[in-house]
């Protein structure tokens, strides 16, 4: 899932996702509330979330905190990266310390980025969690 509120970032997306071979399901919302109602009324949760940092609406992280309160993702099962045009610190800090997010990365998300992230991705999931 791609919540992101600039179009240009949607369509370029979705051409490396093309690129790099991938062939799922891919949702993708310009309004993190329109998102946020998806997962509320399907009630299927993404594998693999990539979130805007700054968007209009609520940011990134604010988007972040709904979800997680309103069991829309699941922090242990749900892959967050973050994204956003800037790499400013004070960001980066914080995505750290959200603990669904697992990567942050500067856009555009290339091929090679994504691949990393599939790979972590399937590699997380066959791997039974540490008790």
């Amino acid at each position: 899932m791609i919540v992101d509120d600039e179009d240009d970032y949607h369509l370029i997306t979705r051409m490396m996702l093309k690129k790099a071979g991938y062939t799922g399901r891919l949702s993708a919302y310009l309004d993190p509330g329109k998102a946020m109602e998806h997962l509320r009324d399907q009630g299927d949760r993404p594998d693999l979330l990539f979130v805007d940092i700054n968007m209009p609406a609520m940011d990134g992280f604010e988007f972040l905190e709904r979800c997680l309160g309103h069991t829309l993702i699941h922090s242990g099962r749900t892959m967050v990266v973050m994204c956003s045009s800037s790499n400013r610190p004070v960001d980066m800090e914080k995505a750290r310390e959200v603990d669904c997010v697992r990567e942050y990365i500067e856009k555009p998300l290339t091929s090679e980025q994504f691949l990393r992230i599939a790979a972590d991705f399937s590699k997380r999931a066959h791997t039974p969690p540490i008790t």
